[in-house]
């Protein structure tokens, strides 16, 4: 079986988490006990014995805190208390490094532990306590665990290819993942085996404290570690049945689920937050005025490529999506009375077109009328911002007046200045779209323009905030654009 060398597979960035909380310095205290730690506790043992050798210690209130967040200074702490022996990789002088590093942060707890992780090859996070008091996911806490155990051996570690089988959100979550490497080789290694019965990972979810434990312990522990059969681990993945069973989404519809389909669960994650069905196959409502018909999708391959292409635009639909207001995108489809709104998504493209969608507004006499946004091929998350705008901001118009709100568009416009590109000047459908994408996704550049003297487009801003303003999901005073009213 291949093996990689992971050494060569060790990469120098990890994701950052986003939100930003100050953590104590944890007291230590060997054989303390903790009013929150009991016998009977899953991470009684592993917490136990954490404390017993000074890696780690509670609060000054008498708790542990298990289930809160661990930081990565404080998790870095822990690292260090644990492997020792973990090589100094940086050639500078750790006094100098200090007083620097004292002077960024006065008094912060952590300083000594952001130099010593620096000296050994941690240095991702800068020298900033801000950052490092950040809660790290999952995945950060397998690449600092990992680093400093690997620096600590004299052979270079091994990960095992085929330990992705057993990772039940390798293809969604872990693959292409910049901790991938060290993922495959605390599942390899047999340190862990996952969240659930399926060996999911969630490198992105937050790593209590209670689990850092368990993960230092584990790995401190090679005679625990699960030893794997490789040949019947292969054999049990050929054996498993071709085509998963057909879900439901959250609107009680049966969903098709082919083989290989590796954006399947994803895709019905995305749908139940934004509150709109998401359909890559030949299975949506067809309308004559649509983009494309069944017969476009239906001639692709449902191979694994295929599903990877579909996932790969899904996470960038998803990164647009997660720009606006939490819960707007539903509030506003909520709000279109009489008109569903579908998705449909494919990696197929016009003849010379690296990328194409549309916004199809269903004016047929059907009973249940579709609203569809249709995107194809490959794109950027503004793309599909712009796409997603062509919908939000007619629905936003509707709401607020038609009429009303195409003329007050129509207004604000005195010059080409007032545009955000020149391809918003190809009708007000197009200038509704772009200013909506622009405003997510270059935010500072709109800003740019209106300081240069863009009145039109500053109340152009102005009108969008307004008509966003009808919801009860958006707070005008919380968007990235607030201070250009």
């Amino acid at each position: 079986m291949k093996r990689n060398d992971f050494n060569k597979r060790i990469l120098s960035t990890i994701c950052a988490a986003v939100l930003a909380v100050t953590l104590m310095p944890t007291v230590q205290a060997a054989g303390q006990t903790f009013t929150d730690v009991k016998p009977g506790d899953w991470y009684y043992d592993m917490v136990t014995e954490m404390v017993g050798q000074d890696m780690i210690g509670g609060f000054p209130d008498g708790s542990f805190q298990p289930n809160r967040p661990i930081s990565r200074v404080e998790l870095t702490a822990i690292a260090l208390q644990a492997f020792p022996e973990a090589a100094i990789e940086m050639d500078y002088d750790p006094e100098a490094a200090l007083e620097e590093i004292n002077a960024l942060n006065p008094g912060f707890w952590g300083n000594q532990v952001i130099r010593d992780a620096a000296l050994r090859g941690i240095y991702i996070f800068g020298l900033d306590q801000e950052t490092w008091n950040q809660p790290a996911t999952r995945a950060e806490v397998a690449g600092i665990l990992v680093k400093f155990y690997g620096s600590s051996q004299e052979q270079p570690l091994d990960a095992m290819e085929e330990a992705a089988l057993l990772i039940g959100d390798y293809d969604s979550a872990v693959a292409g993942h910049p901790m991938e490497p060290m993922i495959l080789w605390m599942y390899s290694s047999g340190v862990l085996t996952g969240i659930n019965e399926q060996g999911d990972f969630n490198p992105e979810g937050q790593c209590t404290r209670a689990e850092a434990c368990t993960m230092v312990r584990s790995i401190l522990h090679p005679e625990h570690w699960v030893q794997y059969d490789w040949n019947q681990v292969v054999q049990e993945h050929k054996n498993q049945p071709e085509t998963p069973a057909a879900q439901m989404d959250f609107t009680g519809q049966l969903r098709e689920r082919y083989a290989e389909d590796v954006a399947y669960d994803y895709c019905r994650a995305l749908e139940q937050e934004i509150g709109i069905q998401i359909f890559y196959l030949p299975e949506w409502t067809q309308k004559d005025s649509g983009l494309l018909s069944y017969a476009d999708l239906d001639a692709l391959p449902k191979n694994r490529d295929y599903f990877q292409h579909v996932l790969a635009e899904l996470k960038k639909m998803k990164a647009a999506y997660d720009l606006y207001p939490e819960g707007f995108l539903k509030d506003v489809v909520t709000s279109k009375k009489g008109h569903g709104t579908e998705i449909i998504l494919c990696p197929y493209t016009f003849e010379g077109i690296a990328c194409y969608g549309a916004f199809v507004y269903d004016s047929s006499n059907d009973a249940q009328k579709v609203d569809q946004i249709f995107y194809t091929g490959t794109g950027d998350s503004q793309y599909y911002s712009h796409e997603a705008g062509h919908m939000v901001m007619s629905a936003m118009a509707i709401r607020r007046g038609w009429n009303t709100t195409c003329q007050d568009w129509e207004n604000c416009t005195q010059g080409i200045d007032d545009y955000v590109s020149g391809y918003a000047m190809g009708g007000q459908p197009e200038d509704w779209a772009e200013t909506w994408a622009y405003l997510w996704h270059q935010t500072d550049a709109v800003g740019q323009m209106i300081q240069g003297g863009a009145s039109g487009l500053q109340a152009k801003v102005a009108l969008l905030t307004q008509m966003m303003d009808q919801y009860d999901t958006v707070d005008t005073s919380r968007l990235p654009w607030h201070s250009f009213l």
